[in-house]
């Protein structure tokens, strides 16, 4: 059965030892993001702090810091998480709407709205102030009227006023855009703390138009029920933890920035909408939840990596069908470098697929293709076919100012970059000549009964 919430899914997480409460006193000031990224660099346990300083609400930290947890979410064994993903993304599920939630156990309104109540985390020591990072923000298209949901840094303001940074290119801002060339503002509902199948599915690489609460549906093999909000015209989980509500004001922009982003560097300072609140409801006992982003690997890594991968893999498949595996690495920050394998049938295939994977929208800087006996997900493997299989002259392609939707502070101009493809496949039949030399019969011999303990104990001299 799909998590009915978050807190089921974090009783769940204590049960299995992947949940440690903090009950000490912790600052919202750089303490429980430095914690977080202590538990994310080892795939530790998700952090719930159960005292903030200067706040009543618990903060969860860090709960997609490690992938098992992505696949416990979505009730998956984690070696099938990227296969499966793929197949559930692409059975949505329609939300149904109900007539209340415990979302909106709590109504504020008016003077009683408060961010400061929130503790809202300070990340890194450049960064312009402190930040909403975990925040779903719902908006409804005013051309076809269909929902979107996504997740964009938000910068606190003061007790009433946020910034919306929605990056171009991407669904919140055209949404934002569209309602600014008509002079209107937007409603956003941002939502924190949801059941877990919705905070993946906002990383789905779908056009805008698909709603994301349906994607969610089709992940958790179950529609979301969701409630209307207070203030605004759109519907939100009806088991959130929290919901902030707003308008953004037309023509109102703010500085947001720098921040510590994905790519494990800062983004520039950079205008953004501001958003004026119009309520904030939770429910009772309610938890405030952050994620973390920055070096790889964090949460926000884990949680795009399915989705990017299953983007990779639709891409990929349209032009070449014998595709047999897509990773998504680490060191390119989950979306930057892609390795993928095929069973070649053309020697011109593995240039054409990589090419079109580095102008897909995914914004992949470089691609390598590999044969099918390399397994994508080994780096050493797909070092060494690069090494046997590639002459640069001939098997590099680097092209020069195209449009990269990423952070990237070595481009030459903002969202522009030079990509690369390298084609790591050996010459068409001629696998045989660059696979690596083997034992016959290997798989017979095993030195495991060598290394026995009553073995082992003779060689001590007993």
């Amino acid at each position: 059965m799909p998590w009915p919430d978050l807190r089921t899914f974090l009783a769940y997480l204590e049960e299995q030892g992947d949940l440690l409460r903090i009950r000490e006193a912790v600052s919202w000031e750089y303490e429980i993001v430095a914690l977080t990224r202590q538990t994310s660099d080892l795939q530790g346990p998700a952090l719930l702090c159960e005292r903030v300083v200067g706040s009543a609400f618990p903060v969860l930290s860090g709960l997609f810091a490690a992938r098992r947890r992505v696949a416990q979410a979505l009730e998956v064994p984690e070696e099938r998480l990227y296969d499966l993903y793929r197949e559930r993304e692409e059975r949505p599920i329609t939300p149904v709407l109900v007539d209340s939630g415990p979302c909106q156990e709590v109504v504020l309104h008016g003077a009683d709205i408060d961010l400061y109540a929130l503790p809202i985390l300070l990340h890194y020591e450049r960064d312009g102030g402190r930040y909403i990072t975990a925040g779903m923000q719902v908006v409804r298209d005013p051309v076809s009227g269909q929902r979107n949901v996504s997740i964009h840094r938000m910068l606190l303001l003061d007790r009433n006023h946020l910034s919306v940074y929605a990056p171009p290119g991407r669904h919140t801002r055209a949404v934002i855009e569209r309602n600014l060339d008509a002079g209107r503002p937007t409603e956003i509902a941002t939502v924190i703390g949801s059941e877990p199948a919705l905070q993946i599915a906002t990383q789905a690489r779908v056009p805008l138009g698909v709603d994301e609460y349906a994607i969610a549906g089709g992940l958790r093999g179950a529609p979301l029920e969701l409630v209307r909000c207070q203030t605004l015209d759109l519907e939100v989980p009806a088991t959130a933890e929290l919901v902030i509500e707003g308008r953004t004001l037309p023509g109102a922009s703010c500085a947001d920035g720098p921040f510590g982003e994905y790519p494990g560097t800062y983004s520039a300072v950079k205008q953004a909408p501001v958003l004026e609140v119009t309520a904030i409801t939770w429910r009772r006992g309610a938890i405030y939840q952050n994620a973390l982003t920055g070096m790889p690997m964090t949460e926000n890594h884990w949680m795009m990596q399915p989705a990017a991968t299953a983007m990779v893999w639709r891409e990929a498949y349209k032009l070449c069908p014998e595709v047999r595996a897509v990773h998504v690495t680490p060191g390119g920050a989950a979306r930057h470098h892609v390795v993928v394998s095929i069973k070649k049938r053309h020697d011109a295939e593995a240039r054409n697929l990589a090419l079109a994977l580095l102008a897909a929208p995914l914004g992949a800087k470089q691609v390598i293709v590999v044969d099918h006996d390399i397994d994508v997900f080994d780096p050493l493997q797909v070092e060494w076919a690069c090494n046997v299989r590639v002459q640069p002259d001939r098997d590099v392609i680097i092209v020069p100012n195209l449009y990269s939707p990423t952070l990237d502070p070595s481009a030459p101009a903002e969202r522009t970059s030079a990509k690369m493809a390298i084609d790591a496949t050996a010459p068409l039949g001629r696998l045989e000549e660059f696979a690596p030399a083997r034992i016959p019969n290997f798989e017979r011999y095993d030195l495991r009964r060598y290394l026995a303990p009553e073995r082992a104990a003779g060689r001590s001299g007993r």
